[in-house]
């Protein structure tokens, strides 16, 4: 009896009634209202000032040619640098669908913003309706877009990428979930599906939740009936993900090598030592709209939330008192109840993430070198926002009464948006601000350009400024005004060709004639006089492209090409395609032919 009831219940949370939709029109309205700065002209003041620049660099290269795009001409100073062989491109990608379906570069990065927002809440809808029903569902998404991290990221960082990781989280852990019950092949897809678009939303996200993932899948491998066939999927899962996002990964490992990267995001203010976050910081902390700095400092606030933080506490007592309860019934020691032990695992995950943006989790930051190129362990907010708001849903679901169940979740959503909803406000906005202004080579030339250049060449010349930190030695006159300069000998250069990854000219050189090409120098570039593949020197403090021309006419052509690892990774993601695309369309043909077996007289 008991088991046919868990069956019946599993049954209601899976079947989709078409007034449930009237949830989804919910989330919709206060992911709105939420985004309602959006409506406005222009934008607001952020941290990343970055987003429209990237856009544009982004809608240049990919109508160059570049695809996927990988060298931006106008960012570096003016100089270049191959921003998305090391910067995920699918906000991009996402954002320049919006501009060529009409939509200017500001209008389009709001659009991808209200995305995370209205995406992240029907995702994590997906998820805790599984675990926990529909009401708790609901609730568990009203308190992930409600989170005040969430603010932060939207409102003073403005950081596009990590904003819409939040949506690929819970599908994450709602595939493997439905992979661990099912056992069905499309789940297997789903998942490595999943976390490849993370890797390629913020892989800076994507490395901490290796340390959350793993834990989530050993309990559902604990719990599955069949744990050889939960394993081998989780294993292909993997493969699949690391597969097609294979063609960003593994240029951006393997060739951060040539870049200042290092020298930049591991040393200094940068250094994810001086960015722990003190635990009366994680309870309540002044709003702002400052930077994070060392020790109390901090001029932004990393609070999760007195009520996420309340409730979460309230769904583990709920639980054990749940436990407690079954044991007595039962006369059993082991733990009946999966949705129990669910809530059990996504505290330990919530006070994990929450122990890791703290010193004392130190140790681990020091055994595992990546985590240092995070730079700030507050990042773990992500997922203490993530795993909080899921246990919402389970304090609902714990309560058991349909009543209590209703009036808890309407008290709850409007203790959470009455305090919350202040935060969703950026401090200073730009009405002013058009297309035109953040797209303008002076813009994207100096200003972006100085708020962001960890991917130069590495030798370039750097110094230490006031704050202590490295930046390029370079003043606002050096920026360069023509493609080419001629820096001994004489000729006449006839441009016909200036692509932002590739030049062509045709120069009559009076005598011996050297030249500079007003790029960085990076591994790729290659120079062909005549047809013929010359020599590239860089031989300057800006590590600046130069080479040598023998008197006379010539043709010669100037072109950032992709390098071995660059073409072997993009040809393991068009295998990776390639593969799934030929599995499911057998896996179809397969179930085209089952049909007709039985139809057939």
């Amino acid at each position: 009896m008991k088991k046919n009831l868990i069956l019946n219940e599993n049954q209601r949370t899976t079947a989709f009634r078409p007034w449930e939709s009237i949830f989804i029109i919910f989330l919709f309205f206060f992911s709105i209202i939420i985004s309602s700065p959006f409506l406005k002209p222009g934008f607001y003041t952020v941290h990343d000032d970055q987003q429209f620049a990237r856009l544009f660099e982004f809608d240049k290269s990919l109508r160059s040619g570049q695809v996927p795009p990988r060298w931006v001409e106008d960012l570096g100073f003016g100089f270049g640098y191959p921003l998305f062989v090391f910067y995920p491109p699918l906000v991009y990608f996402l954002g320049e669908a919006f501009h060529l379906a009409g939509w200017g570069y500001i209008d389009s990065i709001k659009l991808v913003f209200f995305i995370s927002v209205f995406g992240s809440a029907v995702a994590m809808y997906i998820l805790t309706r599984e675990f926990w029903g529909k009401l708790e569902a609901f609730t568990s998404s009203m308190f992930y877009i409600f989170a005040p991290y969430r603010a932060l990221d939207i409102y003073v960082r403005g950081a596009l990428a990590e904003s819409f990781s939040f949506v690929w989280l819970p599908l994450l852990f709602w595939s493997f979930y439905k992979l661990q019950k099912t056992q069905k092949p499309v789940y297997i897809i789903a998942s490595g599906s999943f976390l490849a678009l993370l890797m390629l939303t913020h892989n800076l996200i994507f490395i901490p939740f290796m340390l959350i993932l793993p834990i989530f899948l050993l309990f559902l491998l604990w719990q599955s009936k069949s744990k050889k066939l939960f394993l081998i999927g989780s294993l292909i899962s993997f493969i699949i993900a690391f597969g097609a996002s294979a063609f960003f990964w593994i240029p951006a490992l393997l060739e951060k090598r040539f870049t200042i990267v290092d020298q930049l995001l591991l040393v200094n203010l940068a250094d994810f030592r001086m960015h722990f976050v003190y635990p009366e910081q994680l309870w309540n902390w002044p709003w702002g709209f400052g930077g994070s700095a060392p020790g109390l400092t901090d001029g932004i606030s990393f609070k999760i939330g007195k009520l996420h933080v309340i409730v979460s506490l309230l769904a583990f007592s709920l639980t054990i008192l749940q436990l407690v309860k079954d044991k007595i019934k039962s006369k059993q020691s082991t733990i009946s109840s999966p949705r129990e032990t669910s809530a059990l695992i996504f505290f330990a995950l919530f006070l994990f993430s929450a122990f890791m943006t703290t010193s004392y989790s130190q140790l681990i930051w020091d055994f595992i070198p990546p985590l240092a190129y995070l730079q700030f362990p507050w990042r773990f907010l992500t997922f203490v926002i993530l795993t909080g708001s899921i246990l919402a849903g389970a304090f609902i679901y714990f309560l058991r009464l349909e009543i209590l169940k209703i009036v808890f979740s309407v008290l709850l959503i409007s203790l959470l948006i009455f305090p919350n909803l202040k935060l969703f406000k950026p401090q200073t906005y730009r009405e002013n601000l058009t297309d035109k202004i953040v797209t303008s080579k002076e813009v994207i030339n100096w200003d972006v350009s100085s708020s962001s250049f960890e991917y130069a060449p590495k030798g370039v010349e750097l110094y230490k400024n006031s704050r202590g930190a490295n930046v390029i030695k370079i003043e606002k006159s050096q920026i360069p005004k023509e493609k080419l300069e001629i820096l001994s000998g004489v000729a006449q250069i006839n441009l016909s060709k200036n692509n932002p990854s590739d030049l062509e000219f045709d120069i009559n050189a009076k005598e011996d004639t050297k030249l500079k090409a007003n790029i960085f120098s990076f591994p790729g570039w290659q120079l062909k006089i005549d047809g013929n593949l010359s020599p590239i020197n860089d031989d300057n403090n800006l590590k600046l492209i130069t080479f040598n021309i023998p008197s006379g006419l010539h043709h010669v052509e100037l072109a950032f090409k992709n390098s071995l690892v660059i073409s072997l990774a993009n040809l393991i993601t068009l295998m990776t395609l390639v593969a799934l695309v030929i599995i499911i369309m057998f896996r179809n043909n397969q179930r085209v032919k089952t049909k007709l077996k039985y139809v057939r007289p």
